[in-house]
């Protein structure tokens, strides 16, 4: 009876769902049951996750379950597969394309592009898939002879060499340019031919169809025999419509000036490289006159050509014939303009020196539109000058200075600028340029206030050889003299090298912009220069704070060491990092069109400004310090040395000082206004002798330096070494210490 009731207990636990219960000594026991082992628990796609007493599916990755909910146990629940290619922004990533598969996607990337990873990258392999762009010109021989080639987002293009013309998928070789290489240098012509910003029947579009279709004709018939005459006559018929040109804008007529003259130059060189062109042509018209010639064997480097049109002429030696390199049959011509400079007039020309403070210059066109052309390559750098006659279209007056220009195309709108060009005579008739280029030439006569550019520019470097000299005597005293030699003698060391070197560089090559390249240099290293002489300013000043601070601490800089190693490396070091910065963000700022120096239209001057204004304001807090403090403690160092320093002396000193720190620049920031002429010359004077000042109050006002050029007057002997010990402790303090 016992063992019915026994049995009937234990089936009756056994129903649970997911347990089953076994009889053991003294008790029962528990055990779970694994659901997970039957298949057909979760549906396809799905994990199965046992749990005491039950379970769960969850669906893999890439599938989600048709009920919505994350974990389920209902066997009608699907795992459906997830479109990730479909969800927005795209897995892959920009430039790719995505492959939906099932339960996952793959990523590529278009062509052109590539990850490093590969294609057919999953989600869970290793790397991360991103797509950039492949610079398909690092590739060898990708463009065909006689192109370069020019990476783009995804692809790249092939554009001919200067000299060729795409032919199809080839370049083909014409020694000048052609209407392919004319309309991507000018976003006004590019509108132009795309129809778009103007209509073909504006008067610039049709000037500029008007132009390239006498020059497609240049370049259709490049091998056969070229009619320069007729050629110059359709450029006439252009020029002729001048007094339409005035209705235009500046940037236009500045576009279409540019297509002119390029052209005349493309129609001008194919007649000279056509073989059965004439030894010597010269074509007159009302508004263009040209006249070419054929260099034959005859033409040794000795020699030279001189070529006329309307009254104005070029001298041009064989040797410079010969350096441009002609591959073909050698030519020269010489091309004048008429009436074109009175559409390209001075407001095209900036100002003639970049901007004499307070002069008010007049600036007028004196002569016509010149142009030199010469078979070969090379127009520019040429070893011997090209000497250019311009006849003065109204005649020179005294007070007038010529200045002798050239049309620029570096930038979109064409202007007219100095460089590369020099005046060798100017009379009242004619103007003589001396260029070492072939370019389109003209002479501008300015007026005006000149004397006072001209004052300013011999104040400025008059001033800056009596600098100099000072410099080399001041450097030469540091070094030489013995009894200077201590940390404050080091640090005006410095200054003065730098400076030295500042000032030779200036007055050796402001002026040298016949190469663009080695202007960007000059530029670059008088930016490095000024500044390291401006961070040895502040750290003379803060020395100088530093010692006056410290007055009543015995040798002060000998228990509190501040190694020159760390000077030098902020002395030289910060002017370092702001140029390297400034080249990085702007390279194009070092050099201008008319001298080498940083370019002041576009505000990168403001990357030298910027410092100096703040190491002016660094500096002028601390000699203000100094003073007060000199005015404070100074009577309690020394009585004596009190009594002999009056209040008017430490006042010049710590004055004088600050001109020696680079105060005198602010007067540079200041040259506007009524008073901008006075700012002018006192930041001329001030600056260019900053030398001399520097010699006057560190050599000559110092009682120790006095006495070494007394000893090496009369050859005197060295003083004794207690009088040395004295001036070594005196020259520790500020200058104004050691001065009578």
């Amino acid at each position: 009876m016992w063992g019915f009731w026994l049995l009937l207990f234990w089936g009756c636990s056994s129903t649970h769902i997911g347990q089953v219960t076994t009889p053991f000594a003294w008790g029962l026991k528990t055990q779970d049951v694994n659901e997970c082992l039957d298949t057909t628990a979760c549906p396809a796609y799905a994990v199965c996750v046992n749990t005491v007493g039950s379970y769960f599916c969850t669906c893999k990755r890439g599938f989600r379950p048709s009920n919505g909910q994350h974990n389920f146990s209902d066997p009608q629940v699907k795992c459906d597969d997830i479109n990730e290619c479909a969800e927005s922004p795209n897995p892959c990533g920009p430039h790719s394309t995505c492959s939906n598969l099932l339960g996952r996607y793959t990523c590529s990337c278009v062509s052109g592009f590539s990850s490093p990873t590969g294609n057919n990258w999953a989600p869970g392999k290793p790397g991360t898939f991103a797509c950039a762009d492949i610079d398909e010109c690092l590739a060898s021989r990708i463009c065909h002879e006689h192109a370069h080639c020019t990476n783009t987002m995804g692809s790249y293009r092939c554009i001919c060499q200067a000299g060729f013309i795409a032919r199809g998928s080839a370049c083909e070789g014409v020694p000048f340019k052609c209407r392919e290489d004319m309309i991507p240098d000018n976003e006004q012509v590019q509108q132009c031919q795309a129809g778009t910003a103007a209509k073909p029947q504006h008067v610039f579009c049709a000037l500029v169809n008007a132009t390239f279709s006498i020059l497609d004709d240049t370049c259709e018939n490049k091998t056969g025999a070229m009619s320069l005459k007729s050629q110059v006559e359709s450029f006439s018929s252009v020029l002729q419509e001048s007094p339409m040109w005035r209705n235009l804008s500046q940037p236009e007529v500045s576009a279409l000036a540019s297509v002119l003259l390029a052209s005349v130059e493309s129609s001008t060189l194919a007649s000279l490289l056509t073989p059965s062109a004439n030894n010597s042509q010269t074509i007159q018209t009302e508004y263009l006159d040209i006249e070419s010639r054929i260099i034959n064997e005859e033409c040794n480097r000795d020699m030279s050509i001189q070529l006329k049109a309307k009254g104005d002429g070029i001298k041009i030696g064989c040797s410079t014939i010969e350096e441009s390199g002609p591959t073909g049959p050698a030519g020269v011509a010489f091309v004048s303009f008429a009436s074109l400079e009175s559409v390209l007039d001075t407001r095209f020309f900036g100002d003639p020196r970049g901007g004499g403070a307070g002069a008010k210059v007049t600036l007028r066109m004196s002569s016509r539109v010149v142009g030199a052309i010469v078979t070969g390559e090379k127009k520019a750098g040429l070893a011997d000058p090209v000497i250019y006659t311009l006849e003065n279209v109204q005649p020179k007056q005294k007070s007038e200075r010529p200045i002798c220009v050239t049309w620029s195309t570096d930038t979109e709108e064409g202007r007219w600028t100095p460089a590369g060009c020099v005046i060798l005579e100017a009379s009242e008739r004619h103007t003589v340029c001396s260029c070492h280029q072939m370019a389109n030439l003209a002479i501008i006569m300015a007026s005006g206030e000149l004397t006072m550019d001209f004052s300013l520019h011999i104040i400025s470097h008059v001033g800056t050889v009596i600098s100099l000299v000072c410099l080399i005597l001041a450097i030469a005293t540091f070094l030489l003299c013995r009894t200077l030699r201590n940390r404050n003698t080091y640090l005006h060391l410095h200054l003065c090298g730098c400076l030295f070197l500042a000032k030779i560089l200036f007055l050796m090559g402001i002026d040298k912009t016949n190469s663009q390249t080695g202007c960007a240099i000059i530029a670059g290293v008088l930016h490095y220069l000024f500044l390291a002489a401006f961070s040895w300013m502040l750290v003379e000043a803060v020395m100088l704070f530093l010692t006056v601070r410290n007055l009543k601490v015995v040798n002060y800089f000998s228990s509190h060491d501040v190694r020159m190693l760390y000077l030098c490396a902020f002395g030289y070091g910060f002017p370092g990092l702001v140029v390297a910065v400034s080249a990085g963000m702007q390279p194009q700022g070092y050099g201008m069109h008319n001298r080498c120096w940083l370019n002041t239209e576009t505000g990168f001057i403001w990357s030298f400004l910027g410092p100096v204004c703040v190491i002016i304001t660094i500096n002028t807090v601390l000699l203000t310090g100094t003073m007060w403090i000199l005015r404070q403690k100074l009577s309690s160092v020394n009585a004596e040395v009190s009594t002999l320093k009056d209040t008017r002396l430490l006042t010049f000193k710590a004055f004088a000082q600050i001109f020696i720190l680079g105060c005198s620049w602010i007067l540079g920031i200041f040259q506007i206004g009524p008073v901008a002429s006075v700012m002018a010359y006192l930041f001329t004077i001030t600056n260019s002798l900053q030398g001399a000042f520097i010699f006057l109050i560190h050599c000559l006002l110092n009682r120790q330096v006095r006495e070494e050029y007394r000893r090496w007057i009369t050859k005197k002997k060295e003083p004794s070494s207690q009088s040395q010990t004295l001036g070594v402790q005196l020259s520790s303090m500020p200058s104004t210490a050691n001065t009578d």
